[in-house]
């Protein structure tokens, strides 16, 4: 268990266990991967919702025991410092970044 944790991530949740890697929908993740992820996000404003695309590096990673249903999750920061909570069944994490980091959007291949 991580005794100093990173001040920006929230508390872990309750009868969760860390891990430093795990698999989902047959993908490895690992911490210290970058990851993109989609999230909904409400526009008050227009009171609908829509989905965004974000992009963040894997500091830990957990499975919550919700009910005898694991439930994993990772604590990831954005590259602007700020700490976010990927949940695997919810907020559809994509294929990892690649290593060298963002891939630019008119790169070919």
């Amino acid at each position: 268990m991580n005794t100093t944790r990173d001040p920006r991530l929230p508390r872990p949740m309750h009868h969760a266990r860390q891990v430093t890697q795990l698999e989902h929908d047959r993908q490895q993740y690992e911490v210290g991967q970058r990851i993109a992820y989609d999230v909904r996000v409400y526009d008050y404003k227009k009171d609908r919702t829509h989905d965004e695309r974000r992009e963040a590096v894997i500091v830990e990673l957990w499975i919550e025991d919700w009910h005898g249903r694991d439930l994993p999750y990772a604590e990831c920061l954005t590259d602007e410092g700020t700490g976010s909570r990927v949940w695997f069944h919810r907020d559809k994490p994509g294929t990892p970044m690649g290593v060298t980091g963002r891939i630019l959007p008119d790169a070919l291949f």
